[in-house]
């Protein structure tokens, strides 16, 4: 009898997934990056079929480092993956702040947690060298964030002049600058709070209530601040949102809609949204439509951006005048 070949830790995932069944190992891939994905679907492929005891094997040696806790997690980049697609960023960095204030984290470890915008707030007026090794203990992506939130040019290129420098951290130097980060992090805390974007929240609530309570609530702010109550409007209905709009008010948008301008706002949107207004036309008119789309090139997304606004205030009229059905409003069911 053969004898089985000696795998490598990706295959090894590979055979695993592959007898764990389809709808299980979808939930893996979920939690997986492109490159991740694209490595193990290769070896899947390549793979074709395993042997009984190839899968036995693998599965076996899976379950005996369970027992063991031989697999290694790394706990806070595994919490802010799952946060994130669960409850999207802002709400996923919100309770990572949470947990790590409750933790009574601090110093270099606790950077990791924060938004890196606040990070950056937090090092700008540092030396560059400094910043250099609060940057060489983040990972490459959210060390590259922070740095495009330090305003000063000149200090990006000395601090990614110091990055590139750098061989070995002194043990000493990790002890200065943990209590160097713990005391700027109090410090910022003290004087900062928690950061909350009221506008965008304002409109969050509004979207799940009734249209006549929100319309009674917009009516009051408006009184108090107009300019205030034009903003919470337009993140109330952003151009997304018409995927949620039904047929027959898609149509009355159309009608009231010159093609420049439908055109304009399809050229930025999603294939999901072009294909739905180009549904509700007839088969004419959206030919012409792609058209005209493919003969204008590149836009400035600025123009895409008025045309989406011209046609967002008129959904928004046509949902007050209750001509427009939109899902995912609280109030009434509509049967």
């Amino acid at each position: 009898m053969a004898k089985e070949p000696r795998l490598t830790g990706p295959e090894k995932a590979a055979v695993l997934l592959m007898n764990i069944g389809e709808e299980l190992a979808s939930e893996v891939f979920k939690f997986m990056t492109p490159s991740e994905m694209q490595l193990l679907g290769g070896m899947m492929v390549r793979k074709e079929s395993i042997s009984l005891q190839m899968g036995r094997h693998v599965v076996g040696e899976f379950i005996e480092m369970l027992d063991k806790g031989d697999l290694f997690v790394e706990g806070l980049e595994f919490a802010r993956n799952v946060m994130v697609r669960s409850l999207g960023p802002d709400k996923a960095q919100y309770i990572l702040d949470q947990i790590t204030r409750e933790m009574g984290g601090g110093g270099i470890e606790s950077l990791k947690w924060m938004d890196p915008a606040i990070v950056a707030n937090i090092v700008k007026d540092e030396h560059p060298q400094i910043v250099a090794l609060i940057l060489a203990h983040l990972d490459a992506d959210r060390a590259s964030m922070v740095l495009l939130n330090l305003q000063d040019e000149r200090q990006r290129g000395e601090v990614m002049l110091r990055v590139a420098n750098l061989k070995r951290i002194p043990q000493a130097a990790v002890r200065e600058l943990e209590s160097l980060i713990s005391e700027q992090m109090l410090s910022a805390e003290s004087n900062q709070g928690a950061s909350v974007e009221g506008i965008k929240l304002a409109a969050e609530i509004l979207n799940q209530i009734d249209s006549n309570s929100e319309s009674d609530i917009i009516d009051l702010i408006e009184k108090a601040s107009p300019d205030l109550a034009m903003r919470i409007q337009e993140k109330m209905f952003v151009f997304a949102d018409l995927m949620g709009v039904d047929d027959r008010g898609l149509q009355l948008i159309i009608k009231e809609l010159s093609a420049d301008v439908l055109g304009l706002a399809l050229k930025g949107s999603d294939e999901s949204i072009q294909d739905k207004f180009l549904k509700n036309m007839s088969e004419r008119a959206s030919e012409m439509l792609r058209e005209d789309m493919e003969a204008k090139g590149p836009v400035k997304l600025s123009e895409v951006e008025r045309a989406q606004q011209e046609i967002i205030k008129i959904a928004r009229r046509l949902e007050q005048e209750g001509k427009l059905v939109r899902s995912g409003r609280g109030g009434d069911v509509l049967v």
